[in-house]
């Protein structure tokens, strides 16, 4: 088979490697006349890369890409709104990329100058494309990758109605120092609150970053592109009153290479094929840039239709195909860049917690929205040993009773301060120290009491209403980051009353740490007292304090250490027509789901033994599917996959 792709942009190029690998005959035509470096730099998702990351094998020709771990939005006076952690997303030049995939066509694949004119038919069914200068290139099927002025998707569908041009987006390469701390990659946004403007600056590399300034259309006068001197103008007046750092990158960029985007969309077509042409990219599908998604989409796109190709028994089956796995996600990422607009375009109707951030994809295993017929409510504190001792019973009973159970933290108090305490034996923190010791020991638990000898916590209270302001966020969310707080104090002997140590853990468990300090100063404080409160009402005094009620009302409670047998028990008392799922997932689909598990809880979960335990886990390490921390009192497992700060899964 011989596919005959019309434009040799990242879609086109892209499509052409994966079907070669298919074993097909590929030739790619493009209309300029040499290397395409127009553009200069985007953001790149991991799924992207990990298409690119198939090629490598081919060639030695290295891909240079910086990865960008931050998304932080402020105000122009510099107060941050939005602060939140980025999971493979890398900067990527244009010029890089471009020259990259150049390096795997020889000319006779790679055929530049030719401008599409039309097809041939024969039968409904195109058998060549001819080109402006004359030359025909015959083939099975055709693929247009012409990008968002398309003149394929003019051949098959005619012109199509974009949408009025209402932002413009100035972009640029600047020289300005980009990366400090290589642990902090900074996509770098500031938005106006009161108008449709925006600026921001991701680094490209240690010493370029890409920046660009968003604005309503209504802001200008049409001037601002006639010359590099007049477009300098317009960037510095418009943001005059935005920090310096702002004129900084602007003071390290060349003008002459500066362009102006003016911003546009389509419908989604009803179809992307029409017999045997089919398109792909821009060609196919086009959004306005808010979303950051159009390369990492043309990247997916080919891949898609190679799959369907390859998988299909006919040509019209694999395009049919690829139009429905597709559709879902880029009408998504349509609608979503138009909402997105909006919000850009009239500020001051919404607010930093309805913010829409398209690169952070929500990976939370969501809970079923149907009634769950027992209410759990769960008295618990970040740093209550006990609650530590009992996390492998709470994670198994949601595997094996999730479905029946409406599980509700709420925060216990547990040391106000060391003031005037006495808690049974401890009334200081070397009685902590000693006491968490022995709790390690008796449960064969890793927990690590030497934090109340190097940082001790003078207070209990600051973990504690993070954590309620990260409830406000998302419930999912916020008991992942209650068990990576627990993890950071146990075992990696970290001061969780710290502000820094509350917003490592934060990020790495995806919420906005910039929302999340706003409300712990805030509406966090209120909820945490609301709790304690409740408490003092039941009398809860021990930790953890499960309530057990139906209908809102207790049935059962159960305080302190209990027995997994004793969970069941009171469960099946008040439902006896339950029944226990089977926990049949694999080790790493166990792993894939609480990211981190000591081995005494993978143990506990799945049933086994502690030599086979430790058998699986060897196994799975030498795989590189877990990595290993070595606490004092024994090993924390971490899935690879998320092993960055040692993310952890919700409870």
């Amino acid at each position: 088979m011989k596919a005959v792709i019309i434009g040799g942009g990242i879609a086109g190029m892209t499509m052409a490697l994966l079907l070669r690998k298919e074993n097909w005959e590929v030739v790619i035509n493009e209309r300029s006349p040499g290397m395409l470096n127009q553009g200069h730099a985007f953001l790149m998702s991991a799924d992207g890369l990990s298409i690119l990351s198939a090629f490598s094998k081919e060639q030695n020709c290295s891909l240079h890409k910086q990865n960008v771990n931050l998304f932080s939005l402020k105000r122009p006076d510099g107060d941050e709104d939005i602060r939140i952690k980025l999971d493979g997303w890398h900067c990527m030049k244009r010029v890089d990329l471009i020259t990259y995939l150049y390096s795997f066509f020889s000319k006779d694949k790679l055929k530049m100058g030719r401008v599409f004119s039309h097809f041939l038919y024969e039968n409904n069914k195109a058998t060549a494309a001819v080109f402006a200068n004359g030359e025909i290139e015959y083939g099975d099927i055709f693929i247009g990758a012409d990008g968002s002025n398309s003149t394929v998707r003019q051949a098959l569908f005619g012109k199509v109605a974009f949408t009025p041009v209402e932002v413009n987006e100035i972009v640029g390469i600047s020289k300005k120092r980009a990366i400090n701390d290589p642990e902090k990659v900074i996509f770098q946004k500031y938005q106006s609150k009161v108008k449709g403007l925006a600026f921001g600056y991701i680094p490209a590399s240690c010493e370029e970053s890409v920046w660009f300034m968003q604005y309503d259309v209504n802001l200008a006068n049409g001037d601002e592109g006639k010359s590099p001197e007049a477009l300098r103008d317009f960037c510095y007046d418009l943001l005059k009153e935005f920090p310096d750092e702002v004129g900084e990158v602007l003071d390290a960029n060349d003008f002459s290479t500066t362009y102006i985007w003016k911003t546009r969309d389509f419908d989604t077509l009803p179809s992307f094929h029409k017999e045997n042409v089919v398109l792909i990219g821009d060609a196919a599908h086009l959004a306005v840039p808010f979303t950051s998604a159009g390369t990492t989409n043309a990247l997916l796109d080919a891949q898609t239709l190679t799959k369907a190709l390859v998988t299909s028994k006919s040509i019209t089956t694999a395009f049919e195909t690829f139009y429905q796995k597709r559709y879902a996600d880029l009408t998504n990422h349509l609608e979503q860049g138009r909402l997105l607009k909006q919000i850009f375009l009239n500020p001051e109707e919404h607010s930093e917690r309805g913010y829409i951030l398209p690169l952070v994809s929500d990976k939370d295993k969501k809970e079923s929205e149907e009634h769950k017929p027992l209410k759990i409510t769960y008295f618990t504190d970040p740093i209550c040993s006990t609650c530590w001792v009992i996390q492998p019973v709470l994670r198994k009973l949601k595997l094996e009773y999730g479905a029946y159970l409406d599980i509700h933290y709420l925060m216990g108090g547990l040391l106000p301060s060391w003031d005037n305490y006495e808690r049974g034996v401890i009334k200081n923190p070397a009685d902590a120290a000693k006491h968490w010791e022995e709790v390690s020991k008796h449960h064969n638990t890793p927990l690590d009491g030497d934090i109340w000898t190097d940082d001790p916590l003078d207070s209990s209270y600051p973990p504690s209403i993070a954590f309620k302001a990260a409830q406000i966020q998302s419930n999912d969310k916020a008991i992942s980051f209650l068990r990576r707080l627990q993890e950071k104090i146990f075992i990696e002997k970290k001061n969780i009353s710290k502000w820094p140590v509350i917003e490592k853990a934060a990020l790495t468990c995806g919420l906005d740490s910039a929302l999340l300090l706003k409300d712990i100063q805030g509406k966090g404080l209120g909820l945490f007292h609301e709790d304690l409160d409740y408490a003092e009402e039941l009398n809860v005094t021990a930790f953890p304090t499960i309530l057990f009620s139906i209908e809102g009302e207790i049935k059962a409670t159960l305080s302190g250490l209990q027995s997994y047998e004793k969970f069941e028990a009171t469960i099946r008392e008040f439902l006896p027509n339950v029944t226990s799922k089977s926990i049949n997932l694999s080790p790493e689909q166990l792993f894939e789901r609480f990211n981190n598990m000591t081995e005494s809880e993978f143990a506990f979960i799945t049933n086994r033994t502690a030599e086979d335990t430790n058998l699986i886990m060897t196994e799975l390490f030498e795989d590189g599917i877990i990595e290993k921390y070595d606490s004092k009192n024994g090993l924390v497992w971490r899935y690879a996959a998320l092993a960055t700060d040692g993310k952890s899964g919700v409870c």
